[in-house]
C-alpha cells in the first residue's frame, strides 16, 4: 500500500468512526494546536509564548464563552515526563479544567502526545478527532499525523533519542514543522481527502496556518491580484492607497521568499480552482506570536495574537485591525474571515462529483 492510499483509507476510517456533534445556536469554538508544553527548561518550546497564551485563554476566550479545542501536541511527551509538564504548567491545566466546567475543553491527540492516549490514567482525556455539523455540512478536526503511518505509532527510537540525547545537549526538536517536504505531503493528502469527500478539514501538525486551503504566500498573491483588478476603476486617492498596499505586500513576498525555499516558492496545489476545504490553526509556539481558528456566528476566522514588545507589524497595516486585549501588550488580528455557508457552497461546487464516505 502506498503512502497516499494509506492516508486516504485511514482518514476515511477515522471520519466514519467519529461521532457527529451539531454546532448549536450561539456556540463558539476556538482551535489551538501544537503547544508542546515542556518542563520549563531551555528546550521547552512553549515557554516563549506562555504568558501570551495563558492570558489570551483566560481573559478573552474563557470570558467570551468559547469552547476550547486543543488539536494535538499539547504536551511534548517525546521529551518530557507527564509529571514534570503538569507540575510546571499547572496554571495551563487549571485553565483547561475551567473551560471543561464552564463551556467545554476538547482534547485531540497528536503524534507528540500520543503516549497520553495509551496511559490508562489520562486516556479518557483525549480523543482522536471531532466532527462538527453545521447546517448539514461537516467540519472534521484532527491533528494531521494520521496521514502517515510513521506518525501513527509511538516510535521508541525517536523517544529515546530526544529524551536522553537531545535534551541533555539542549538540541531543539526537528519535527515535521521544520521539513517542508513532509509539510507539503501532509497538506496535499489532507486536501485530497477533504476535497474528494466535500468536507471542511481542520488540522495542526505542520505549524503552518492555512485558510481556505491557501497558505500565507498564496493569500498574499491572491490579494495583490484583487488590488490590481480594482486599480483601473479606482479614484486618484484610492490608487495611491492601492499602490501603497501593493508595495507592502511585495515586501512581504520578498521577505517570505528569503526565509523559505523550495516547495513554498509555488502554490501548493498547482490548480486553477482551489477547493477551500483545508484549514490549519497554525501553532502556539511561533517566534513572533501564535495563531488559532475561531468559529462563531456562522463564520470561521484565522486569528493572529502577538506581543507588541516582540512584533509591531500588524499595528501599521491599514487593511488589518489590531485590537488590544485590555491594558496588556497583547493584540488580536483577524487575518481572514469567511462565512461557513459560503465556504461549503464553494466546496460543493468546486470539488467535482465525489461524495462523503458516509451518508
Amino acid at each position: 500500500m502506498t503512502g497516499k492510499q494509506y492516508s486516504q483509507e485511514n482518514l476515511i476510517q477515522l471520519f466514519n468512526e467519529t461521532p457527529m456533534e451539531p454546532i448549536g445556536t450561539g456556540d463558539r469554538y476556538v482551535v489551538f494546536s501544537d503547544l508542546h508544553l515542556g518542563n520549563g527548561g531551555r528546550t521547552d518550546d512553549f515557554i516563549h509564548n506562555s504568558s501570551l497564551f495563558l492570558t489570551v485563554l483566560r481573559d478573552y476566550y474563557l470570558s467570551e464563552g468559547f469552547k476550547l479545542i486543543l488539536n494535538g501536541d499539547v504536551e511534548e511527551l517525546q521529551r518530557f515526563s507527564p509529571e514534570s509538564i503538569r507540575r510546571r504548567w499547572a496554571q495551563a491545566f487549571d485553565l483547561f479544567g475551567e473551560f471543561g466546567r464552564e463551556t467545554a475543553c476538547i482534547r485531540l491527540v497528536g503524534n507528540h502526545d500520543m503516549l497520553l492516549a495509551l496511559d490508562p490514567q489520562h486516556s479518557a482525556e483525549v480523543r482522536e478527532a471531532i466532527r462538527l455539523k453545521h447546517h448539514g455540512n461537516d467540519l472534521f478536526i484532527f491533528h494531521g499525523h494520521q496521514t502517515a503511518k510513521a506518525y501513527e505509532e509511538p516510535n521508541l527510537w525517536i523517544y529515546l533519542t530526544l529524551r536522553y540525547l537531545a535534551n541533555p545537549l539542549r538540541i531543539r526538536n526537528r519535527s515535521v514543522a521544520h521539513d517542508s517536504t513532509k509539510q507539503f505531503r501532509t497538506e496535499r493528502r489532507v486536501y485530497r481527502f477533504a476535497s474528494q469527500t466535500k468536507i471542511l478539514a481542520i488540522i495542526g501538525h505542520t505549524h503552518r496556518p492555512l485558510f481556505e486551503s491557501m497558505s500565507k504566500l498564496d493569500s498574499i498573491k491572491f490579494r495583490i491580484e484583487q488590488l490590481c483588478r480594482s486599480y483601473p476603476e479606482a479614484s486618484r486617492a484610492q490608487r495611491e492607497e492601492i499602490e501603497q498596499l501593493v508595495r507592502k505586500y511585495r515586501e512581504d513576498l520578498e521577505s517570505f521568499g528569503k526565509r523559505r525555499k523550495g516547495h513554498e516558492s509555488s502554490s501548493l496545489y498547482n490548480a486553477d480552482l482551489v477547493v477551500p476545504c483545508m484549514f490549519n490553526s497554525g501553532c502556539v509556539i511561533g517566534q513572533r506570536g501564535m495563531t488559532c481558528l475561531e468559529i462563531r456566528d456562522d463564520d470561521i476566522a484565522l486569528v493572529y495574537w502577538f506581543d507588541r514588545d516582540r512584533s509591531r507589524k500588524y499595528l501599521h497595516y491599514d487593511t488589518y485591525s489590531a485590537d488590544q486585549l485590555g491594558d496588556t501588550d497583547f493584540f488580536r488580528v483577524v487575518i481572514k474571515r469567511d462565512s461557513l455557508d459560503y465556504i461549503f457552497t464553494r466546496i460543493l461546487l468546486l470539488s467535482g462529483s465525489a461524495r462523503t464516505p458516509v451518508p
